[in-house]
Formats: structure tokens, sequence, C-alpha cells
């Protein structure tokens, strides 16, 4: 799994992590839009500058708040539209070809029958004019099962289009076991975010702190998932499970 493997830099041991392993490196720089110009523009791309000399690949998270793809508000559409082109664009002048984006998904907001169609629509559009080796991956945020992810990559006919699971997403928001959610979602997965919580809040704890037994879960990502689906450790103290992950041999 060590060459398939990333830590986000929203772990505050990113670059000691890089320096040892010399792993992947998710950014999440731009995970806010205001973080795309200016002055934080300019310190993010100093900090991926110095970044791309010791990560063994990159992936860009895309920029994700008040962001719908399946907005009622055209307008509200447009801006998503906007943002995650914006973020392409980034991705482009960095030689990054795999970048995540969240589903937008809202409860009490979005009839699943309306996001669904509508995902569909954004993000078959949004692909439409993208380099043959750019890749995006839907993350599950608020989505409560896996089911309507899996319907939306079925009505997709583009297969740049692919999937990112977060396991501590679906933990906290769904009643769904997260073996269920690999076993539904595998088919279309491109990327993973794996990190664990106690089933309440959305800790980014470290792999070994919380209900998900990883070891089982890492399993059945190997049984389950293409040799080309990626995986991002999202947690915030990452040092320990990478760790865990070299005594486990996951890094082999």
């Amino acid at each position: 799994m060590r060459e398939r493997l990333h830590i986000a830099t929203v772990c505050s041991q990113h670059r000691e992590i890089l320096d040892r392993w010399g792993i992947g490196v998710e950014l999440d720089q731009f995970c806010m839009a205001a973080s795309m110009k200016g002055e934080a523009r300019q310190a993010a791309d100093r900090e991926i500058a110095e970044l791309k000399a010791v990560a063994g690949g990159m992936i860009l998270h895309a920029p994700f708040n008040e962001l719908f793809p399946a907005a009622i508000d055209p307008d509200a559409r447009a801006l998503a539209m906007r943002r995650f082109s914006e973020a392409a664009e980034i991705a482009a002048e960095n030689g990054i070809s795999r970048m995540v984006v969240h589903s937008g998904y809202v409860p009490f907001v979005y009839f699943k029958e309306w996001h669904r169609d509508r995902s569909v629509e954004f993000w078959e559009e949004f692909m439409a004019d993208k380099p043959d080796d750019f890749i995006i991956m839907i993350e599950n945020v608020l989505d409560d099962e896996p089911y309507m992810m899996a319907e939306i990559m079925e009505r997709i006919s583009n297969p740049n289009i692919r999937l990112c699971f977060d396991t501590g997403h679906a933990l906290c928001v769904s009643k769904v076991p997260v073996s269920e959610w690999l076993r539904v979602l595998a088919p279309y997965l491109g990327h993973l975010h794996i990190h664990n919580n106690d089933g309440q809040y959305d800790h980014h704890s470290a792999l070994t702190e919380g209900l998900i037994d990883m070891e089982d879960f890492l399993d059945d990502v190997i049984k389950l998932c293409s040799r080309d689906t990626t995986v991002t450790l999202e947690t915030i103290d990452g040092l320990g499970s990478v760790e865990w992950l070299g005594k486990k041999g996951y890094l082999v």
C-alpha cells in the first residue's frame, strides 16, 4: 500500500512524515477558497514547491465551503463550478492530475433524487473540457448511506469521475457500517480518506483511536479496491498512525 499512501497537510507532522517515508501528499491548502488568491495563495505556492521536493506524489483537495454542485439556485451552482475550475487550474499549474471534491449533499435541503440527477449533470459538465489524465474523486461528507453515490456513478459515463470514501464522515453521519460502505462503493473508488473517531464527532483521530477496526478495513480495501485506488491518511496527529501501518505490514 505504500506506493498508494498519502499524508494530508492537515496533519501537523506531515513534513516529518514525508521526510522519513517519502510517501505522497494531499494538499489541503485550498480547502478554503480564500486561500486561492492574494498573500494566502503566495504562501501556499511556496509550501507546495517545498513539498514537491520530498513527496512521492500529489493530490489536490478542492475548496468545499458553501459549494453545492446540486444547488437549486443557479447562481449557487455557478459558484461551485467556478471554484472547482479554479482549483483544477491550480492542479494543472503544479502537474497534479487527481483532485478531491466534496459531494455537496445536504440532508433536508435536497431530495436524494434531485441531488443524484443534478450531480450527474454537474460533474459531467465540469469534466467535459478537462485533460484526459485529470481525475476527480467525489467525497462523502453528509451523505448518510452509500447507495445514492453508487447510483450517481452508475449514471456517469466519464471514467475520470470516481469516488473518494471518507471513513470518518461515514462513521459520524451514517448508520450503515463502514464495511458496507466500502463494499458498495469499491467498484467506483479512486481514493480513500482514512481516519477514526468515536462515532459522534469527526475528530480525525489516529487509525487505532475509534470504533473502526482499521486492520480489518484495510484488509478489505486490499481485497476489494483496484490497485490504482489511492489512500490519504487524514489524521490530525499522523506520525503514530504511519508507524502503526508500518508495523502491520501495510508499508511494504
